[in-house]
């Protein structure tokens, strides 16, 4: 059955003026905590050295010489460091999914939220690392299936936080089958946020867009997978206790 997407935003934009603590307060803590990885990542890997020299030259081979003396000079250190800092980025955005879930569920939430996805590091970590491979070897084939493929396994975060009984891969294959005739639909909601993305653009927009933005997808998620409060688990069962949201 199709899912109402103007009954979605509507609903994550009731949740933005009503949750407590201020949903806006936990996206600005995410935005900032990310801003900084961000810079970190840049500055062990040798890129914001890179980028600075780039923009210094304005002759094109003098361009190439800066390109030729990066490659010429790695850090494998600081690319190990930088690689650390970018998974630490991805496990912290999980804990803004958390909180924004937990949300759209009617689930006491806190700012300590945003540092659950540590709770599931390893967990996480495997997930991203088989979405990006079976994306890429999608995207092998065409772009097309690539970006198909990507929103087969949409839901799998979602599914990974629900069910900590799940293997990472049994959630991408049950994020398949609840993407089965859901795609176009899905990519329909991920044009209608455009305006508001280019918006970002905007210094300090992104504390109201991406709450909005999570708000809805964590609404889709919970219609897509028939979540309701008589299916979640029993007080006190070890379902309850162990799953995140």
């Amino acid at each position: 059955m199709p899912i109402n997407r103007a009954e979605l935003k509507a609903n994550a934009r009731g949740l933005m003026r009503t949750v407590r603590p201020s949903v806006f307060l936990a996206a600005l803590i995410t935005l900032v905590v990310s801003w900084i990885l961000a810079w970190l990542t840049s500055r062990v890997t040798g890129m914001a050295a890179l980028q600075q020299a780039v923009y210094s030259v304005q002759d094109p081979d003098a361009v190439e010489r800066v390109f030729e003396n990066y490659l010429a000079n790695p850090r494998p250190f600081g690319q190990l460091i930088g690689l650390l800092l970018s998974i630490m980025t991805t496990i912290w955005s999980v804990g803004f999914t958390v909180f924004c879930l937990r949300a759209t569920r009617g689930r006491p939430v806190a700012i300590s939220n945003l540092m659950d996805g540590f709770t599931v590091f390893l967990r996480v970590l495997v997930l991203t690392i088989l979405i990006g491979i079976f994306t890429f070897l999608w995207t092998l084939l065409f772009i097309i299936p690539g970006i198909i493929a990507a929103y087969r396994y949409s839901q799998s975060i979602y599914l990974l936080l629900d069910h900590p009984e799940m293997s990472p891969m049994q959630c991408m294959k049950e994020s398949a089958r609840l993407m089965r005739g859901h795609k176009w639909e899905l990519f329909v909601l991920n044009l209608s946020f455009i305006g508001w993305a280019l918006l970002t653009i905007v210094p300090l927009v992104s504390i109201w867009v991406s709450p909005y933005m999570e708000l809805t997808y964590a609404e889709y998620y919970n219609r897509l997978a028939g979540w309701t409060p008589t299916t979640d688990a029993m007080p006190g069962t070890e379902a309850e206790d162990d799953r995140l949201v």
